[in-house]
């Protein structure tokens, strides 16, 4: 009697554990579905676009698979995006996949992505630090590791407009050549300079979200 109990309860749990797996099919898995990214680097974004990823170099590559490790090849562009504690993201659709995924679970990132950051050194914020996760379905893709590329904004404090405000906070780092915010070193040369504000000004009182 004792040795049949035993063998029901392990023919329920074998049950249990199949439907569990059976439910989580064709559902992205965090730990199966990876990402990765063309070159490693960081990218200027702005409420209205800034760089794109594959204007970069920084192109994402992106693999989802279920619980099963098989492909999940239903999902649309806008079910994938990417994200960040200190994106300032734009309303809406702010980042999404350059297509659906294909019939080995397969896409890309190579577009805009629409907002600023929510800081910068003297927030705490460190540019070189602000790597995107990609999310499918609300679901962080790749083992719930970020891909090595980051962002900096010329909207530096998160409002989702490039004003004034953001101006004073570039201005107090502008002509650094030591220990320089990355939030401000928008061409990745190590310093503040005129170049840098080059590609400020020409996002400035002009960069709404879309």
């Amino acid at each position: 009697m004792a040795m049949r109990n035993i063998i029901s309860l392990a023919l329920a749990a074998v049950c249990v554990l199949g439907l569990a797996v059976g439910a989580s099919a064709g559902i992205p898995d965090t730990n199966n579905s990876f990402a990765s990214a063309a070159s490693c680097g960081r990218i200027t974004i702005a409420p209205d676009g800034g760089d794109t990823l594959g204007g970069e170099g920084n192109t994402i590559y992106v693999t989802v698979l279920d619980i099963n490790g098989t492909p999940v090849t239903t999902l649309a562009a806008t079910d994938l995006w990417l994200d960040h504690p200190n994106l300032a993201s734009c309303p809406g659709i702010y980042s999404q996949a350059d297509t659906g995924t294909n019939g080995a679970g397969q896409t890309q990132f190579s577009g805009f992505v629409y907002g600023g950051v929510s800081g910068d050194a003297n927030n705490g914020v460190n540019c070189d630090n602000t790597d995107f996760y990609v999310y499918a379905l609300g679901i962080v893709l790749n083992g719930n590791n970020p891909v090595c590329v980051s962002f900096d904004s010329v909207d530096l404090n998160g409002d989702l407009a490039c004003t004034v405000a953001d101006f004073g906070k570039f201005a107090a780092d502008f002509n650094c050549t030591v220990g320089c915010d990355p939030c401000h070193d928008y061409n990745e040369s190590g310093n503040t300079t005129v170049a840098d504000f080059g590609i400020f000004a020409g996002f400035f009182n002009a960069s709404v979200c879309p």
